[in-house]
């Protein structure tokens, strides 16, 4: 025994690498041991016959190994099980009997124990059945079958009293199974498991789905339809089961102590389901048995399941952890299937290093190594970002890191244009022959060719198609023009073409035919790809100097080569599938033809301005002839031909204009055309016209006339159901759709009123109820019987009142949508207003556009339905009117000045001075530019000062003045410091503003024009200069005034409320008031020019008598007054000038 009492002490060591030295040494030790021993013929039942059959040393270690199970020192249980199971393998004369005997022996847990004994105890246990098991020593010829279900009741016990001890226990109940062949009544043991294991059948949780996955695959001829009745199919993880399979994998079981302790692992039942699927070996077995393909397995676990919106963070973890272990098995056929919207989002979500949480830490783990993975494999690369591209989820606002922008570094420095043409090439055979896709052995074994299923056809050919179109508008990709030619000419084939058979096809990409054809739905999903690229590739711009939007590099717009593509008359053995061919080719011939003219016209021009405008129409009218030629609907290939002959018309007159032919009388501009057409494309459906309206406006604001203006102006003063001629505001409009609604309301209401009250009713209702009683309305009132109705006429009359009532929800409905498009209708609108805003600021017709959108954000402001609209216009109006208009009407700036500020007077609340202050300082600073608007300035601008200070419910405050002087040049600076000298003079004293608090507003007027002091000196020369000295001379004399007197109402008796006995100026409003006139005093006498104004204010008896009785009042000499007023003082007698900052 001493020999070997060493090594047993080093098994509890904490290194595993010492406790297996240890364990090897001990094992060969006993080994050698037993070597000497004579060879046992049976096995030993019990202890006496250990010792008897067993050398000392082997008998001792058996004993003290499972006695050593249960201790809880370091590592002890992890390196006496592993000697345990070693020992028991290499010793051919122990019995399961006397092994279960002995480790009952030693672990038995008693009332009497702690509860930390007990767990001691328990845990010895399951470390001693693993050992037992691990040793093989169950096949051995004197094991029983009831030495079996004691083991296989054990276990389940354990796992079903502690939760933390389950999956263990069913992972070594699992690998009992393959030792059951060994006995004659295996069938009696398959029974007994599932009865113990399985809870006769009822397979709810991970831990007997693992056993019960390996039953059925160890023993495929046992009758499981019997023993498990609720699951279908030849194997456990058949179609057919797969809500079942979803729920187990998932742990949404209703009885939650039948699941373990949830722990950062992934559950031993999921290296089950990926050997069946990814082990080359097991093929057949799949084969044979037929479980659900992998990729709708992950979509219901882990998709759905796992990463489901609410999903907890515990399962979000598991999917991660899922998702990096199917990584290696990831190719460019499985991404769609694998990077599902949850899982995508769910990774974005979790990309930020900032966040510490565990669930963070997975998904920047797992996203970095899908990043290496794409790295190496460049289709899969390409596969994933273009796939990424669609999620909108990728994308963060918030400046962190974004999984879009992660996978986009990363790839994209890996790829060149051979990487990017080999992945489209991909793409496009995929498209002409879809496969089925199994992941078995991932990218060794590759997909393999199947009969795909007509879904599995379409949605696989729908996302070759996304994915093409995805590269070829991915501006980080090195996406050539030759490589963008080539998907647009393969959905233009596929769209437009179809292979006669029989015939030789001259059409690439049609020399074969599709296996299988392709269907309706994919030609219509290739055109409508087509017209958004197209569209797209319209509105990119190239970073080459010199080339033109939406155009190759030879010059040829996208548009005008696509339809170049499908009139070709050149083709060969193929058939046209263009909806109403026919009926629209002559039409989009003469397109064509008309966008061929205006290429060559603009190849002509000299002036950049003019190539834009033709260049612009060209874009739109070949977009148009792209939508109507590729249109399913016969009405909108109707209405966007007769646009594509208005964007003709348009050019031929731009054409006349350019030659210097004049315009006949009355005849429309070719802006006004224009106009007229952008605003009508706004209505249509097609989001890719929409978005091109405002490139295609861009060249020609410089053009626009008033007419044009007028037409944008109508769009945005216009009302639902506005007709003959009618003009309504926005707010009238918005006011009267209320009325509306609210007469609805009350209708419905007045149903269940009492008779006589017909206010709020719905006449026509009321009629259509009446004749569904079958009785005038007129005589409802009077009939005095109760008219009663039998069975079937009650049904007919629930009928015909479920139909009036249907009718009026679709009323309703129709009402919404038509409010809707308006909303949307005008914010189209409001996007070329702001191009114009933009770029024609100087323009006069700007005056035209300003009141419109001062009308429009307030009669938005308070309209929930119309927020976007309100928000929108406010952004204009607040970011737009930076400049001003040159050679403006002065009566039109004079009427907008006065209609803003009266706006501002009555305001509701701040928002909407806000926008207000901005419009007015616009219109103020026309006024100035002008050089004739002083007077009208000072008046507005005084009378919103009195409004301030005098009514109580103004919303006016300092921020509006304050807003003007910031937008002013320092010369035009004159009125708003008159306005604010005027202010001090007369509101600053006491009793002259509606209260304190405006009296206190009236001196930070006064300190928000000193603050412009700095600009003043610095912006102007001496003699400009001179005349706002004298400004700030008559300020500081208002100022000191004001402030003298104020102080001496201050102290006086005067200041009390004559009900409460308060100060009506408190010395925190006081306080605010000297540190006003202080911070005023101080601008001013930082700078050379208006120091000498402040040292004549030095001061006098007058105010150092006030100050003094200042500090004599208790309730209001606080030291932070004294010091205010000490600061105040020094400060006026001896001034310190300093030169201003430049």
């Amino acid at each position: 025994m001493p020999t070997t009492l060493e090594f047993y002490w080093e098994l509890a060591s904490l290194d595993e690498s010492t406790r297996i030295k240890a364990a090897t040494q001990l094992i060969s030790a006993l080994v050698k041991f037993q070597a000497e021993m004579p060879k046992a013929s049976r096995l030993a039942t019990t202890e006496k016959e250990l010792d008897e059959m067993c050398a000392g040393d082997v008998s001792y270690g058996v004993k003290r190994l499972i006695k050593g199970l249960a201790s809880p020192r370091d590592g002890a249980r992890q390196g006496y099980s592993v000697a345990l199971a070693e020992l028991l393998g290499r010793i051919d004369c122990i019995s399961v009997k006397l092994v279960l005997d002995l480790l009952w022996k030693s672990t038995e847990a008693t009332n009497s124990m702690r509860g930390q004994e007990q767990r001691d105890m328990r845990f010895g246990r399951i470390f001693g059945l693993m050992a037992l098991v691990q040793s093989g020593i169950i096949t051995r010829q004197g094991t029983t079958p009831v030495e079996i279900r004691k083991i296989v009741m054990e276990l389940a016990a354990i796992g079903a009293k502690k939760s933390y001890l389950r999956e263990i226990a069913y992972v070594t109940m699992t690998s009992m199974v393959p030792m059951l062949k060994r006995f004659d009544g295996r069938d009696e043991l398959i029974g007994m498991f599932v009865e113990v294991g399985l809870d006769k059948g009822v397979v709810e949780t991970p831990d007997e789905l693992l056993l019960a996955m390996r039953l059925r695959r160890q023993y495929p001829g046992y009758d499981w339809h019997s023993a498990l009745p609720q699951w279908q199919g030849r194997h456990m993880l058949s179609a057919r089961n797969g809500a079942k399979v979803a729920k187990v994998l998932c742990e949404q079981t209703e009885n939650p102590a039948a699941t373990g302790t949830w722990h950062p692992q992934l559950h031993r039942v999921w290296d089950e389901i990926f050997d069946l699927y990814f082990n080359p070996q097991r093929a057949d077995e799949a084969q044979a048995h037929s479980p659900m393909e992998f990729e709708q397995l992950w979509e219901r676990v882990v998709e759905n399941g796992l990463f489901a919106p609410g999903a907890t963070q515990s399962r979000r973890f598991w999917g991660f952890l899922l998702l990096e272990r199917i990584l290696p098995h990831l190719s460019e056929d499985t991404v769609p299937s694998l990077m599902t919207p949850n899982i995508v989002r769910a990774m974005s979500d979790n990309i930020s290093a900032k966040n510490k949480t565990p669930l963070a830490k997975v998904g920047v783990q797992v996203a970095e190594k899908l990043s290496a993975v794409c790295e190496n494999n460049t289709k899969v690369g390409l596969a994933v970002l273009t796939h990424l591209l669609s999620q909108k989820s990728t994308i963060r606002t918030d400046g962190r890191m974004s999984l879009r922008s992660l996978m986009a570094n990363r790839i994209v420095a890996k790829l060149d244009g051979a990487a990017i043409v080999g992945y489209v090439e991909y793409l496009q055979k995929l498209f002409a022959a879809p496969r089925r896709v199994h992941l078995r052995d991932g990218l060794a074994a590759g997909p393999q060719a199947g009969t795909a299923a007509e879904r599995t056809v379409e949605k696989q050919r729908s996302w070759a198609v996304d994915q093409m179109v995805r590269v070829a508008r991915f501006g980080q990709l090195p996406v050539t023009d030759a490589l963008a030619a080539r998907v647009l000419r393969f959905l233009s084939t596929h769209a437009a073409f179809v292979r006669v058979e029989g015939a030789k096809c001259n059409v690439e990409g049609l020399e074969e035919p599709l296996a299988p054809p392709l269907s309706k739905a994919s030609q219509d999903y290739c055109a409508l790809a087509l017209t958004n690229m197209v569209g797209e590739l319209s509105r990119q711009a190239s970073s080459e100097a010199g080339r033109a939007i939406g155009r190759a590099r030879d010059g040829t717009a996208w548009a005008t080569w696509v339809l170049g593509l499908v009139l070709d008359k050149r083709h060969r053995g193929i058939s046209r599938v263009l909806h109403r061919y026919e009926e629209t080719r002559a039409g989009l011939e003469a397109v064509l033809k008309q966008l061929r003219g205006m290429a060559r016209a603009a190849g002509k021009l000299k002036e950049a301005g003019d190539v834009q405008r033709v260049q612009a129409l060209e874009i739109l009218q070949g977009n148009l002839g792209v939508a109507a030629a590729f249109g399913a609907e016969p009405q909108a290939q109707t209405e966007y031909l007769e646009a594509a002959a208005e964007v003709g018309e348009c050019f031929e007159r731009l054409e006349r204009q350019l030659a210097g032919k004049k315009a006949a009388d009355g005849e429309p501009q070719p802006v006004e055309v224009l106009t007229d057409i952008l605003l009508s494309l706004f209505t249509r459906d097609s989001s890719v016209l929409r978005r091109l309206c405002d490139q295609v406006f861009v060249p020609f604001a410089e053009t626009m006339t008033a007419p044009g203006i007028e037409a944008i102006v109508g769009v945005l003063q216009a009302k639902e159901g506005a007709g003959d001629g009618a003009v309504e505001t926005t707010a009238d409009a918005l006011d009267a759709m209320d009325v509306d609604e609210d007469a609805g309301e009350a209708g419905e209401a007045g149903e269940a009123g009492a008779p006589g009250q017909a206010d709020g009713v719905d006449e026509e209702l009321r009629q259509r109820i009446q004749e569904a009683l079958g009785s005038p309305a007129g005589d409802a009132s009077d009939s005095s019987d109760e008219e009663t109705f039998d069975d079937e006429q009650m049904t007919v009359f629930d009928d015909k009142l479920a139909e009036i009532f249907r009718h009026k929800k679709e009323q309703k409905a129709w009402a919404r949508e038509l409010r809707l498009s308006l909303v949307n209708f005008k914010l189209r609108v409001l996007d070329i207003t702001d191009v114009f805003l933009a770029r024609q600021g100087e323009n006069p017709l700007v005056l035209l556009l300003v009141p419109v959108l001062v009308d429009l954000a307030r009669a938005t402001l308070r309209d929930s339905r119309s927020r976007a609209v309100h928000e929108r216009a406010v952004s204009i109006l607040n970011t737009r009117l930076g400049k001003t208009p040159a050679g403006a009407d002065a009566a039109q700036v004079r009427e907008l000045h006065a209609l803003v500020h009266e706006r501002a007077r009555r305001a509701g609340d701040q928002r909407e001075l806000d926008v207000l202050a901005g419009v007015a300082a616009f219109a103020a600073r026309t006024l100035l530019d002008a050089g004739d608007g002083g007077e009208d300035v000072h008046k507005q601008y005084a009378a919103a000062a009195a409004d301030f200070m005098t009514r109580k419910a103004s919303q006016m405050h300092v921020g509006f003045f304050r807003t003007c002087m910031g937008r002013l040049r320092a010369s035009q600076l004159a009125p708003l410091w008159r306005v604010a000298r005027d202010a001090l003079a007369q509101y600053a004293r006491p009793k002259q503003a509606v209260n304190v608090y405006r009296q206190v507003q009236a001196f930070a007027l006064a300190e928000a024009a000193a603050a412009t002091a700095a600009r003043i000196a610095s912006d102007l020369d001496a003699a400009q200069a001179a005349a706002f000295v004298e400004h700030a001379r008559a300020l500081l004399l208002a100022l000191r005034a004001a402030l003298q007197e104020t102080i001496v109402y201050a102290v006086s008796e005067d200041n009390r409320n004559a009900a409460t006995g308060k100060l009506l100026l408190d010395a925190p409003r006081l306080r605010e008031i000297i540190q006003n006139a202080l911070q005023l005093t101080r601008r001013l006498a930082k700078i050379d020019a208006f120091a000498p104004a402040v040292a004549a204010l030095a001061p006098d008896d007058q105010w150092a008598r006030a100050v003094r009785e200042l500090e004599a009042a208790d309730k209001l000499a606080s030291p932070v007054i004294k010091n205010l007023c000490r600061s105040l003082a020094d400060l006026t007698q001896s001034p310190k000038p300093k030169k201003a900052r430049a």
